[in-house]
Parts: structure tokens; C-alpha cells; sequence
């Protein structure tokens, strides 16, 4: 097996596929994270103690959250850097209590980065959650209303539902904060043909 191959079963949510690939080849986030992606997450928290990059520390904050004794939070960048990355991995995993444990501290993570909600609803959206995913993106709105690409998810939460009226709106509005966005340009030629 080599790394692509072994990156490739974790990416979908198969850490037994791969995780001795990481152990012997000393990789040792990617083990870390195989080991949690099988629960076995005391021996995964004991490694990052011993492991220092950014990487490593957000994923160690995490773990506490799953754990529920988290008391130190992700940082601004740790958030928007990785947060929509491991909430899809654990989807692909089936690890719905660790994402449900995440999403109980979103309003912290709002009040550390103003654009948590917007990465919580996206990745609701992409694996399958609307309704889910609309109430993270109504309450973005609140506090980030002038962002295109917020209200280009709206487009394709409403695209999801087959709403193409409310579709028509929310590219309306999101062309009108931004007229050259490339993608609701493209989305409003093909609701409008």
C-alpha cells in the first residue's frame, strides 16, 4: 500500500483499511485519526500529547469536545482550516455522535469565527442534512449577511429541495453583493434557460 491509497481509505471513512500503513510508516496524525474513527479514542488524545503542530493541537480540542471536557477551543484559524474537513469525515464514518457533539458547542465556535455557522450548514448540506443545515444557515445571516458565498449556499439549498423559485431569489441576492461571482452566474444561466 502506499500513502495515496492509505489516505484515500481514511478519506472514506475505512481507517481499518489503513491504519496499520499509517502506524508503520510513522504517520502519525493520519494514525491518530484512524484510531479515533474506530473509538478508540483514549489511545488517540495519548499520542497528541506528544505530537506538536497546529494540526495535532485542534484535533486534541476536538477530542475533547467528543468527550465532553473540553474547556480550551479551537482558534480562529484552527476552525476555519479544519472544521468542514473532520465534520466530513466523520459523516463518512458514520460518526454521527461525534458530530453531534461538535455541533452542540457551535455557538462557541461562532463567537471565536464569525463564519462557523456558514461552515456548519455547508457541511450539512453536502452530506445530506437540509433541514439541519438551513437553521446553521439562517443564523449565519445574522451575523454575516454581506457574504456571497453564504448566500450562494442558499442557492444550493434551495436547488437541493427543488425550490427553484426561492433558488431564483437567493442568486438574485447573491449576484447582487457580488455581480462577477463565477458560480451564481453560471447557476443563474441554467435556472433562467
Amino acid at each position: 500500500m502506499d500513502y495515496n491509497k492509505a489516505i484515500n481509505f481514511l478519506e472514506n471513512g475505512n481507517p481499518k483499511g489503513c491504519i496499520d500503513f499509517f502506524k508503520d510508516n510513522n504517520y502519525i496524525l493520519e494514525y491518530t485519526y484512524s484510531l479515533l474513527l474506530l473509538e478508540k479514542i483514549n489511545e488517540a488524545e495519548n499520542i497528541l500529547k506528544k505530537t506538536d503542530s497546529v494540526r495535532a493541537d485542534w484535533l486534541n480540542k476536538i477530542i475533547l469536545i467528543i468527550k465532553g471536557k473540553c474547556d480550551i477551543y479551537p482558534t480562529y484559524f484552527q476552525i476555519r482550516n479544519f472544521l468542514e474537513i473532520d465534520l466530513n469525515l466523520f459523516f463518512k464514518s458514520n460518526k454521527i455522535n461525534y458530530v453531534n457533539k461538535i455541533m452542540a458547542v457551535a455557538n462557541i465556535f461562532q463567537q471565536i469565527n464569525n463564519e462557523s455557522y456558514k461552515f456548519f450548514g455547508r457541511v450539512l448540506l453536502k452530506n445530506n442534512y437540509p433541514k439541519e443545515s438551513k437553521i446553521f444557515l439562517d443564523k449565519s445571516l445574522d451575523s454575516y449577511y454581506n457574504d456571497v458565498e453564504l448566500h450562494y449556499l442558499f442557492v444550493e439549498y434551495y436547488l437541493y429541495m427543488n425550490d427553484f423559485e426561492n433558488a431564483k431569489r437567493a442568486v438574485n441576492n447573491c449576484l447582487k453583493i457580488n455581480p462577477k461571482y463565477y458560480p451564481a452566474i453560471k447557476t443563474k444561466n441554467n435556472l433562467y434557460t
